[in-house]
Formats: structure tokens, sequence, C-alpha cells
């Protein structure tokens, strides 16, 4: 049984199927190991969110954790109590500038 509860914002899952579909016009079988190491990364915050590290990349004063999965994606979420506020799925491939 889950210890926390993962609240995944609709922003969250809108960018989760761009980078699905991003993926899949490359190689399906990539895309369906990026869905399983994604909802690998759910489950591993359901039990125990606190195993990541807080994110030093950016100014970070909400202590924003971060899980990273299928080599270029990260998430960032914020453990509140028993809730895991999953706010972003970034392409760390991407560059912001």
């Amino acid at each position: 049984m889950a210890k926390y509860k993962v609240i995944v914002s609709r922003h969250v899952a809108e960018h989760l199927l761009g980078h699905i579909e991003f993926i899949s016009n490359v190689s399906t079988e990539a895309a369906h190991r990026f869905i399983e190491e994604y909802e690998n990364v759910i489950t591993r915050l359901e039990d125990n969110p606190l195993q990541y590290q807080i994110d030093t990349s950016f100014n970070n004063p909400y202590k924003y954790r971060r899980a990273v999965f299928a080599r270029w994606y990260k998430c960032l979420f914020i453990v509140d109590n028993s809730v895991v506020y999953l706010d972003s799925v970034v392409d760390c491939r991407q560059d912001d500038r």
C-alpha cells in the first residue's frame, strides 16, 4: 500500500503526452520504456519520495526534489507531509537559453 499520495498536475500530464509522442516518432519500443520508467518513478514516489535528492541545478527556494528516469528526463516534485506534488517533467536535453 502506498505511503504517499502522488498528485500529477494537468500541465505535467500534457507534457508527458508530448514527450511520449516525440519519442514514439523515433521508436515505439523507446516510448514503451519511457512509460515503464515513468510508472516506476511514480511507484517509488508513493513508497518514499525522500529517497530522491533536492535539486540544486537552479535557485530552489521550495526545495524541489528530482527523480531522473529514461536517461534524459527529470521529474521535479515537492513533498508536503504525505502528499507528493509532481510539478514538472523536463527533457534535460533541451536548451533553455
